[in-house]
């Protein structure tokens, strides 16, 4: 079972949760409408952060996806009216990092622990030329143990 499942029927268990259920599926809902009103390239830059008293709180990723969503913000606040949204209201706020983490999906500087590198590098030796082995030379590269170069073990080609 997905854990966002799984947290969600732990949420939607106790009564008390259930304004904040309400809520996330409220942005996520404005959140899907922003995506589909926005250009590709710049509905990778935003996401709505927040709806208090009817007011839709929109996260650009720069300064440039920010004034770009200005110009389109009556525009896109009539969109949300025809789909029914309750927002009186959108603002924007640049924010870099919370958009960034959010679409990269990876934490910056998180690493392999020396036991998945080995394995890793184990799995690299064993794979015949082929793009996942290509793949995994570039994680390895840029993962760049020294512990495991000094222990002896070949140098990847």
């Amino acid at each position: 079972m997905p854990r966002s499942t799984q947290i969600e029927q732990f949420l939607s268990a106790d009564d008390t949760f259930q304004p904040l259920v309400a809520k996330t599926r409220e942005i996520l809902r404005l959140n899907r409408y922003c995506n589909e009103f926005l250009p590709p390239e710049l509905a990778a830059m935003v996401r709505a952060s927040n709806l208090r008293d009817g007011r839709l709180i929109l996260l650009a990723a720069n300064a440039a996806a920010g004034a770009k969503l200005r110009l389109l913000l009556p525009s896109l606040s009539d969109f949300l009216l025809q789909q029914g949204a309750k927002v009186n209201s959108v603002s924007v706020r640049v924010q870099p990092a919370a958009v960034n983490r959010l679409r990269s999906g990876a934490t910056p500087g998180r690493r392999l622990s020396p036991a998945g590198y080995s394995a890793l590098s184990a799995l690299y030796d064993t794979l015949g030329d082929s793009p996942a082995r290509q793949a995994l030379k570039k994680l390895l590269d840029r993962e760049q143990r020294p512990t495991v170069a000094a222990a002896g073990q070949p140098q990847r080609k």
